[in-house]
């Protein structure tokens, strides 16, 4: 069932024209800029899109952003781990992982884990509205997040964002009992705040 939604959530990315991509991207990453998400952090976490995944690159740009420190996953070597995160710098280079999706050459003692970062961008598939993330299957994200379903309270960072198309929305998505929720939900329409639903 999942892998028919997955392949039926691609098709909808790849419906965009690359002119709609750049654009509903823009305006995604716009409404996050402007929101007190993005401006209380200063390690922020986001992704290079492939396979016509919304763009969040634009963010780096953000004027109001000057002393953060982005940073981009890159897979960890103990795969329980999942993701591990690589400061991104003007002058960093990079290397393609065995997904074929360019990871930052880091050395291991510069690289963070999730809980040491304030904001993580995500990519997905398809969510809705209560939080819930239909990412590629990997698991790469929820095995770096697991501590926020295992702690009580759950800490409250980092913030999890969704940086999405409006068009990858789905009404229901079932849940696993290891899946990490988002937070929020970031669009070319606005963003859902999955905490008061």
């Amino acid at each position: 069932m999942k892998q028919t939604l997955r392949n039926q959530l691609q098709q909808r990315r790849r419906n965009l024209s690359p002119k709609q991509q750049k654009e509903k991207s823009q305006k995604t990453a716009s409404n996050l800029a402007q929101s007190n998400i993005f401006k209380k952090a200063s390690r922020i976490a986001f992704y290079l899109a492939v396979n016509a995944e919304a763009d969040p690159s634009s963010l780096r740009n953000s004027k109001t952003k000057s002393s953060s420190q982005f940073y981009l996953p890159v897979l960890a070597k103990n795969k329980n781990q999942g993701l591990l995160f690589a400061p991104l710098n003007d002058d960093s280079e990079f290397e393609a992982n065995q997904f074929s999706i360019p990871e930052p050459i880091c050395p291991a003692d510069e690289l963070v884990k999730a809980e040491q970062l304030d904001l993580i961008v995500m990519p997905l598939l398809g969510f809705d509205k209560r939080g819930n993330r239909l990412g590629m299957g990997g698991g790469f994200y929820d095995r770096s997040l697991a501590f926020k379903n295992e702690q009580n309270p759950a800490p409250t960072k980092p913030v999890l964002a969704g940086f999405a198309y409006a068009c990858q929305e789905i009404d229901e998505l079932d849940s696993e009992s290891w899946d990490v929720k988002l937070d929020y939900i970031v669009t070319e329409e606005g963003i859902i705040t999955t905490k008061d639903i």
